[in-house]
Formats: C-alpha cells, sequence, structure tokens
C-alpha cells in the first residue's frame, strides 16, 4: 500500500509537469502559484492568505524556527480554471474541492466560491506545513494530523468543543482509545465523519490551550527525531506519560465542561 501511494504521488507529480501543459506562475516569499485563466485579483488574494495561513500556523503552534520553504523550495498551488478541469485532470471526485501533497509540498484545487479562503486554504496548509515539520512518521495518528490541519479553520475550531461536548451527552462520542486507531481507510467508511474531526481539532486545541505551544513544538520536534507518540508525548509533556494518559485528561476536561454547561442550563 505505501509503495502503491508514493508511486501515485509520482505519477501525479510527473503528470503536473508534463500532463497538462503550460502555467503562468506567480510567486510570494513562500508560494509559487501554477494557474491558467485565473484572474490576477483571485491571485494576489490566494498569496495574500497563504502567507497569512503561513505565518499565523507556525507561530500559534509553535515551529518558530520553520523556515524552510523561500526561493526554490517554495511550496506550490495549482489552480486549475474550473471544478470540471480539476476532476478530469486530477481524477477526483465530484465532492473533492482539492487535494495535497506533502511530499512535494503542493496542493491542487480550483477557485470556489465559498469555502476557498477559509477552510480548503488553510486546511490544505495545514497538512503540508505539519508533515514539514514532523516528517513522513508512521506512528503518528490521523487524528493529530487532520487536527491541526484544522486548527487555522477558526470557524471549526470554535465550534469543535461544542461538537464534541453534544456528541458526548447523546452518546456519539468517540472514546480517545478508539480515536487513536482511526486510519485514512477506516475514516471513510464512518458514518460519525463529523464527530471524528470536531475531536481532532478538539485535542490539539486542548494541547496547545492546556500546556502551551512550546510544549507542541518539543512534541512535533520529538515526532520528527523518530520517537514513537508515546514517548514524544512523555518527553514534552511532564503530567503526560504516554497516550493513555493523555486521553483521560482530555476525557475527564471534557466531561467537566459537560458538568458545568449542564449546571448552567439549569
Amino acid at each position: 500500500m505505501k509503495k502503491v501511494f508514493k508511486l501515485f504521488l509520482c505519477l501525479s507529480f510527473l503528470t503536473i509537469f508534463f500532463g497538462f501543459g503550460d502555467f503562468s506562475e506567480k510567486k510570494s516569499t513562500h508560494f509559487i502559484i501554477y494557474y491558467k485563466d485565473i484572474p490576477e485579483d483571485f491571485l494576489d488574494d490566494v498569496l495574500e492568505y497563504s502567507e497569512r495561513y503561513y505565518d499565523e500556523l507556525t507561530e500559534k503552534l509553535g515551529f518558530r524556527r520553520f523556515n524552510y520553504w523561500t526561493w526554490d523550495n517554495r511550496a506550490k498551488i495549482y489552480i486549475f480554471e474550473d471544478k470540471e478541469t480539476y476532476e478530469k485532470e486530477m481524477n477526483q471526485p465530484a465532492w473533492a474541492g482539492g487535494s495535497a501533497s506533502y511530499v512535494d509540498k503542493t496542493i491542487w484545487t480550483f477557485p470556489q466560491e465559498s469555502g476557498f479562503f477559509d477552510t480548503l486554504l488553510p486546511h490544505e496548509i495545514g497538512h503540508i506545513v505539519f508533515r514539514e515539520v514532523v516528517g513522513a512518521h508512521r506512528n503518528i495518528p490521523l487524528w493529530l494530523e487532520e487536527g491541526v490541519a484544522q486548527y487555522l479553520e477558526q470557524a471549526k475550531r470554535i465550534g469543535a468543543e461544542k461538537h464534541v461536548l453534544s456528541a458526548m451527552s447523546e452518546g456519539a462520542f468517540i472514546p480517545f482509545k478508539e480515536l487513536m486507531e482511526i486510519n485514512g481507510l477506516t475514516l471513510r467508511s464512518r458514518d460519525d465523519v463529523k464527530v471524528y474531526y470536531a475531536e481532532a481539532s478538539s485535542l490539539v486545541n486542548y494541547l496547545i490551550q492546556k500546556y502551551g505551544v512550546d510544549s507542541f513544538n518539543n512534541f512535533c520536534s520529538k515526532l520528527k527525531d523518530g520517537k514513537t507518540f508515546d514517548n514524544a508525548i512523555s518527553y514534552a509533556y511532564f503530567y503526560i506519560r504516554n497516550s493513555s494518559d493523555l486521553g483521560e485528561a482530555w476525557e475527564q476536561y471534557l466531561k467537566d465542561k459537560l458538568k458545568i454547561k449542564d449546571k448552567m442550563v439549569l
């Protein structure tokens, strides 16, 4: 499966350069946009928002020493002229608004009327920034990557805890132990995808708000060094020895929040 995935990425990358014809390009400090028939003001907005999200993510998550995307190593954003062209050239399903490869630091998408600048763009940038920071580590749970990718989506992050608390009160909550075992393949077959993403966002927000960005940065640095999830988290967080401790602490935090919420309703 891993070899097939790598082959797909390589083929996609080669197709970009040799199968789509000529793209125009526009550059900023950390990004290069490749585009066809896209209005100039839209391109300017994409670069402005991309740089803003880059700065915000590296600052809020403690990646202050992260400064790898310059000159020829800038991240790439391919913007097709419309949804139909994107689906055809990238062989993507109709519901897909974009895709990304952290191996190549590349995003593929198309102009969209809603959700492009406040959802899709920050989410995909979050994916490739996070993987640039921690590397292609095999022991990283999916919730951690998805939680980071959603961290810049402010509206979703603010609403995540409310959604998680509702799931907990209604018996739809996904226990942390089960959350740790969910991967990309199993996630597709679940009916509680929205709960999953809300919990992923809640967990990352909990780690940052409770223990600070420096601890989160140390945690990610240890993952990049090849440490297991448990070893990395025990190094970065004094009171958390392993994933079980993290799960217990986070779930208790949510239960306490739920009790306060219930008292306020009464």
